[in-house]
């Protein structure tokens, strides 16, 4: 879907450097592999702690090199970074792709860890090493407190505006049974959507296990459309492919503006190269069903600057 947003919107560094990460209609088609510990227990999973993070790294050169032209900006983690600003246009070097950069110390297997940045690392530097944005995720229990997330997305939030960065902000919700995922969600737009972040990265609100009818995922979705402040996309959470191409169209028709996807897309390749025409495939089809059903984020954002929070 064409994105009819302000050319306003683009013109302030936050809007220019989103203009970097997303495509021309303005949809967020993002690949995803910032993960370090789950990574290497895709690759190595009877071994995972024999890899370094030299090896880490260099595994993650050729699925980048073939997955990062279709999808045109990437989510990489600080060591890959790192390696990147150090390559300059040699191996590893990331030219012409767009860079969001996780820099919360944890992994998604890090349940119960309390957020903190990964240490020396802050949105300045970030952006220093040429990153056009930053993606913070972080644990929360919707039924507990939640306020040391919450000063955590605060602080990192006044990083990025002093850095003039923009900001993925991923609040992962726990829950016991697959009935309480939507509404679990749904609170974690509620608790993190206003803190300042410029696009929320978002669990797909509902699970099959909880219903198979697609009529409550369209009620989900269109819900988290409602009480979101900002444009929100959704992640893939390690899931089956065919799950997520669907779950992509049914976000996008409630309003979302794109995708962030990581294992669902790759997950084979990273053990067998002879896969890597499926997982471009993959990549190329989640871009087309993200252009065809959803909003791009500068029309999100100007429809939400113009009707009331949750209206």
């Amino acid at each position: 879907m064409t994105d009819h947003g302000s050319s306003r919107l683009e013109e302030d560094p936050i809007g220019s450097r989103l203009g970097k990460v997303s495509t021309k209609a303005g949809l967020f088609t993002v690949l995803a592999i910032d993960h370090v510990g789950s990574f290497a227990q895709t690759v190595r999973p009877d071994r995972p702690d024999s890899m370094t993070g030299a090896q880490i790294v260099e595994a993650k050169h050729p699925i980048i090199a073939a997955l990062g032209p279709i999808s045109r900006a990437v989510l990489i983690d600080p060591a890959y970074l790192a390696v990147r600003s150090s390559a300059g246009k040699g191996e590893g070097a990331l030219t012409d792709l767009g860079l969001i950069v996780g820099i919360e110390d944890g992994d998604y297997a890090d349940v119960l860890t309390t957020p903190r940045l990964l240490a020396g690392w802050n949105a300045e530097r970030a952006a220093e090493l040429g990153a056009d944005a930053v993606k913070i995720s972080m644990y929360f229990d919707p039924r507990g407190d939640s306020s040391a997330a919450e000063a955590f997305v605060t602080e990192v939030v006044d990083q990025c505006r002093k850095a003039d960065v923009p900001l993925f902000c991923e609040p992962l919700a726990l829950y016991q049974a697959p009935e309480e995922r939507a509404n679990a969600v749904l609170e974690g737009v509620r608790r993190f959507g206003g803190l300042g972040a410029d696009v929320l990265k978002l669990q797909f609100p509902a699970l099959p296990e909880a219903s198979e009818d697609r009529a409550v995922w369209d009620q989900a979705c269109a819900e988290i459309n409602r009480l979101s402040p900002v444009p929100w996309v959704i992640l893939s959470e390690g899931g089956d492919y065919g799950l997520f191409r669907d779950q992509v169209e049914i976000a996008g028709r409630a309003g979302a503006s794109g995708f962030l996807g990581g294992r669902a897309i790759w997950r084979e390749m990273a053990t067998d190269r002879s896969r890597t025409r499926e997982a471009q495939d993959r990549l190329t089809e989640l871009s087309e069903v993200a252009h065809a059903h959803g909003i791009g984020w500068r029309a999100s954002r100007a429809e939400r600057r113009v009707r009331p929070i949750g209206g």
